[in-house]
């Protein structure tokens, strides 16, 4: 089981860790009917406990490859909207929908090695005929917006700027060093700064090159392709057992299920 979040609290102040990706609220909700606690980061369940506090000051960890934009969207606003005063600190990576919550301290705070990832929203497995897929554009585009206006209210770039990162090279979104976060105004400090190496900096620019840089393709000769699909055939033939002698399709099923007669 993966933890994705917790939260803790010492007299006036709550320490709220995001630590893993950012779950639907759907999933949670489901969960959460089962009587199933797997601290997954949501909407849902980070908004009740941020609404259960009393505190004067919550301190956000992040360090997340992001997920949901519609949950990270929410998060920030749940977060903005408190009455406490908010400081958001990068841990390690604060990377798409986690960039969005980032954006909602009133202190935000970066580690010299760390970093944010921005890009507009998109979705996986989308299926339908013309007028479906362009209208899923169209509310991706919408989506995008409201992320965007987010980061507006705390950036010092023009919005044609920001479009501009959100869509990055090959539309994959931009990587954002401590030192640039700054300078655009994504973070208002980076800890540690006058311990700040050009080690640090350096090591960061390599790991987002590993990151961004496409993969090539190995080298393999027809033979090597076909030696491997022969293997793979073979496995896979090798856990599929034999129907049953009688045209029974129940049987059949329960065989290969692992069951029996």
């Amino acid at each position: 089981m993966k933890k994705y979040y917790s939260m803790e609290t010492s007299g006036r102040t709550a320490d709220l860790y995001i630590f893993g990706d950012i779950a639907d609220a759907v999933d949670t909700g489901i969960d959460e009917a089962w009587g199933l606690d797997l601290g997954e980061t949501s909407s849902l369940s980070i908004v009740k406990d941020i609404q259960a506090l009393d505190v004067d000051t919550i301190n956000v960890h992040i360090n997340s490859m992001g997920g949901y934009t519609n949950e990270g969207i929410a998060i920030f606003n749940t977060l903005k909207n408190s009455k406490a005063k908010v400081n958001t600190i990068v841990d390690g990576f604060a990377c798409s929908a986690a960039s969005v919550i980032f954006m909602a301290g009133d202190n935000r705070i970066m580690n010299s090695a760390s970093i944010l990832m921005i890009h507009n929203a998109w979705m996986e497995g989308i299926a339908g005929n013309g007028a479906q897929v362009r209208g899923i554009a169209d509310e991706l585009d919408k989506i995008s917006q409201a992320a965007g206006n987010a980061y507006m209210e705390r950036v010092n770039i023009a919005r044609e700027e920001l479009d501009t990162l959100l869509d990055g090279e090959n539309h994959e979104g931009t990587w954002i060093l401590p030192e640039d976060a700054l300078k655009m105004g994504f973070a208002t400090e980076i800890s540690s700064a006058a311990e700040s190496s050009a080690a640090s900096q350096s090591a960061m620019r390599v790991m987002v090159h590993k990151f961004t840089a496409k993969p090539k393709a190995a080298m393999q000769s027809p033979a090597d392709v076909e030696k491997l699909a022969s293997a793979v055939v073979e496995k896979l033939m090798a856990k599929i057992p034999e129907p049953p002698k009688e045209n029974n399709p129940m049987k059949f099923l329960s065989a290969l299920t692992g069951g029996k007669d």
